[in-house]
């Protein structure tokens, strides 16, 4: 595999995870400017101006990781998840539970695994980062690209839960 197809899916892989971060979140809107006071002390009238500060930060970081920008917007995305690893795991830390509607689930609190997850999606980041910038890959091979990103994001997105399965008595 050489390295621009490798770059390629983690581009992807971010960029599609971005997206999917916007998109649960803006499906439940309301629950997560509400958890914005609850699971992080964030005063109400804060909260209306945060949520959809975040989600559009969120969804202008995916357009440049998707974009034509992706090493800058890989920088970007590289600190927004950092910051965002590290609020969870202060709040984790300092209040046992938390509820952080990451994709839009609101119901579940944190768990370690979610915290490991944000950590593998920093170092996967930092990959890209360390290869050579992509002279370009043909379209078949970005379509290919794209499509086990998009896999990679499903498991990203449901790691908690794939865990658990993983770890359940045969």
């Amino acid at each position: 595999m050489s390295t621009d197809f490798g770059a390629q899916i983690l581009r992807c892989f971010i960029g599609f995870v971005l997206l999917a971060a916007c998109l649960g979140k803006l499906r439940t809107f309301a629950s997560f400017r509400a958890n914005l006071a609850t699971s992080f002390g964030v005063p109400p009238q804060l909260g209306g101006l945060l949520a959809p500060a975040i989600v559009g930060i969120e969804l202008l970081v995916a357009g440049l990781v998707l974009g034509p920008f992706p090493r800058f917007g890989m920088a970007t995305a590289l600190l927004l998840f950092t910051a965002f690893a590290m609020l969870l795991a202060w709040c984790l830390w300092r209040d046992g539970v938390v509820r952080c509607s990451c994709f839009g689930e609101a119901e579940r609190s944190l768990s370690g695994y979610d915290l490991l997850r944000n950590l593998l999606i920093v170092a996967a980041i930092a990959l890209f980062l360390t290869l050579p910038a992509a002279a370009g890959t043909p379209l078949p091979m970005s379509l290919l690209a794209a499509g086990l990103a998009a896999i990679l994001t499903v498991l990203a997105i449901d790691f908690h839960d794939v865990m658990h399965l993983l770890q359940a008595p045969r």
